[in-house]
C-alpha cells in the first residue's frame, strides 16, 4: 500500500508509543469520483477542467485531510499528456508512478523536508528553479510550505511558466492563503498577484456531529488592481460558493454574468471564444455534460471512472473537438458531446 506514517515515541511521548498511518488510494483519485463522492458537482469539475487547458496559476488550499492533495491528483489526470509535467514533492504523495505508468511524460523532483532537513536533499526553492530551466511544463507543487514560495510566486510574476502550474496550501479561505504567503512567507504583494485562483476545500460536519465530509467550499480568483488589503480592496472575487443548504457549489452572479477576468483572460488567447463568453461558458459546460456521464456510467462500470479510462476519454474529448472545429469552423459543443458519446457507448459495448 502506498501510506504515509508518523510515529512517537520516547522522550516526546514518555508513556509509550503513538502512531498515524495515513493510507492513499492504490489508483489516482478523479474528477468522476470526487463528483461520485460529492465532494464537488460535475460544472465545478468541469470548470476545473477548463482552467487547466487555459494553463492558469492555482493553489489548492484548505485544513489538514481535507482533500488537497487527492484533488490535485485528480487535476494532474485533466493535463494532456503530451505537456511534460514536473512534479515537485518534499513527501512523496501525489501519482506520478501512476501517471508515468499511462503515459505521461512526468518528471518527479525529490527536495528537502522542512521537516526532517535531510541536508543531501536539494532545498525545494532550488528543485524549483532547476524545473524552470527544464522549459515549458506543468508544474506541481506537492505543497508550498517555506522559502519556495519566493521563488513560485517570483516565476510566476515574471512569466517564466507557459503552462498550468498548481499546488496546496494550508488556508481555510482565499485571505487565509495570502495571510500566509505574504505574512509568513514573505513574498512580495506583487508576486502574489501573480496568482490566477484559490481553490478552499474543507472537512464538514453533520449537524449532530457523529458525520464528517470533504467538499470544495469555494473558488475564487485574484484581481490585480488593490494595493495593500485584496480582501478590504475587492481583490479576491469568488466565481464559486458553497450552498449548505444544497450541498453543492453554485456559481456567483459575477460567473454567471461573464464578469471573470481569468476567464475572459483565457478567452481573449482563443480566436473562436474571444468577445464571446456564450461560447466559453458551453465549453464549460460541457466538460461537465461529459463528466457528470462518466460518473453516471461508473455506477455500472466504475471502472469508467478510474485513472485508466479517463486519459482515454480526454483524448478522445481532444481528439473530437479538433476534428469539430476542422470540419465546422467552431468548437459546436452539442456536436462534440454527441461525438464523444457515440465513442463511449462503442467502446463500453
Amino acid at each position: 500500500i502506498r501510506a504515509r506514517v508518523a510515529i512517537i515515541q520516547q522522550p516526546l511521548s514518555p508513556k509509550g508509543l503513538a502512531y498515524a498511518i495515513r493510507r492513499h488510494r492504490d489508483e489516482p483519485w478523479t474528477l468522476p469520483l470526487f463528483i461520485k463522492y460529492k465532494m464537488l458537482n460535475s460544472f465545478t469539475a468541469g470548470f476545473l477542467s477548463f482552467l487547466v487547458d487555459g494553463a492558469r496559476t492555482l493553489l489548492i488550499s484548505g485544513t489538514r485531510s481535507s482533500g488537497k492533495t487527492s484533488l490535485l491528483g485528480s487535476l494532474m489526470l485533466e493535463i494532456m499528456p503530451k505537456y511534460r509535467v514536473i512534479v515537485i514533492e518534499d513527501t512523496l504523495e501525489l501519482p506520478v508512478v501512476a501517471l508515468r505508468n499511462l503515459g505521461y511524460n512526468i518528471e518527479r523532483l525529490k527536495s528537502r523536508s522542512v521537516i526532517t532537513r535531510v541536508e543531501t536533499e536539494l532545498p525545494t526553492e532550488e528543485a524549483l528553479r532547476t524545473a524552470l530551466r527544464l522549459g515549458d511544463s506543468a508544474l506541481i507543487l506537492g505543497e508550498v510550505r517555506s522559502t519556495e514560495a519566493l521563488a513560485l510566486f517570483e516565476a510566476m510574476r515574471i512569466g517564466a511558466l507557459a503552462n498550468v502550474v498548481a499546488g496546496t496550501i494550508h488556508g481555510e479561505s482565499a485571505y487565509g492563503v495570502f495571510d500566509r504567503v505574504v505574512h509568513d512567507l514573505g513574498v512580495p504583494l506583487t508576486s502574489f498577484k501573480a496568482m490566477d485562483l484559490v481553490l478552499v476545500c474543507n472537512t464538514l460536519r453533520s449537524p449532530d456531529g457523529m458525520s464528517m465530509f470533504r467538499r470544495v467550499v469555494n473558488l475564487a480568483e485574484i484581481r490585480k488592481h488593490w494595493k495593500e488589503d485584496p480582501m478590504m480592496e475587492g481583490g479576491f472575487v469568488n466565481l464559486l460558493e458553497y450552498s449548505a443548504k444544497e450541498d453543492r457549489l453554485k456559481p456567483t452572479d459575477t460567473l454567471l454574468m461573464g464578469e471573470s477576468h481569468v476567464l475572459n483572460d483565457i478567452a481573449n488567447r482563443v480566436r473562436e471564444w474571444k468577445g464571446r463568453w456564450q461560447n466559453v461558458w458551453e465549453n464549460i459546460t460541457l466538460r461537465a455534460n461529459v463528466l457528470q456521464t462518466l460518473t453516471d456510467y461508473g455506477k455500472t462500470k466504475p471502472y469508467v471512472m478510474e485513472a485508466e479510462f479517463m486519459v482515454k476519454s480526454n483524448s478522445a474529448f481532444h481528439l473530437i473537438s479538433e476534428s469539430v472545429m476542422k470540419e465546422l469552423g467552431t468548437l459546436d459543443s452539442k456536436e462534440i458531446y454527441n461525438r464523444w458519446k457515440d465513442w463511449i457507448d462503442k467502446v463500453l459495448i
